[in-house]
């Protein structure tokens, strides 16, 4: 099993921070590489077991929304074995509060199997992904 962990610390509470990356269906209206996504079954909203669909780089992405925390502020999503050459991938998107800052931290984590031959090129996609949302996170604050 391997990995990856990107975070940033955003300069807002954590509830703002929230509002925004709190909504699986809305990751396309914050990250600027990523488009909107569209209802992929008959649960809306942040129920488990939603997907949200969507292209990247010419794959069509299912993921599925496994697990949601509002107090704790996380939801952890799946896609497909094979997706990407990954198995098992498993992603939680957490915000934390940073009160002595009145910030926010946040992770975006991912557990996954894959071959040794594409493990560069797929887990090199995943981190451009995280490290390119986090940084358009904390630009959208910024203000």
């Amino acid at each position: 099993m391997a990995g990856i962990k990107v975070s940033t610390v955003v300069e807002a509470p954590a509830e703002r921070v929230w509002e925004l990356v709190g909504d699986f269906h809305g990751l396309g209206g914050w990250h600027p590489h990523l488009p909107v996504s569209r209802l992929g079954n008959e649960l809306a909203g942040n129920a488990i077991g939603s997907i949200r669909v969507f292209e990247l780089d010419g794959v069509v992405l299912n993921e599925t929304l496994l697990a949601y925390d509002e107090e704790a502020r996380s939801y952890t999503y799946s896609f497909p074995d094979g997706t990407f050459h990954f198995d098992d991938y498993r992603a939680t998107l957490r915000v934390s509060p940073v009160t002595e800052l009145d910030a926010s931290f946040v992770e975006w984590s991912v557990t996954y199997d894959i071959e040794p031959e594409h493990r560069k090129e797929s887990t090199g996609r995943v981190h451009g992904v995280f490290t390119s949302g986090l940084a358009a996170l904390r630009e959208h604050f910024a203000n």
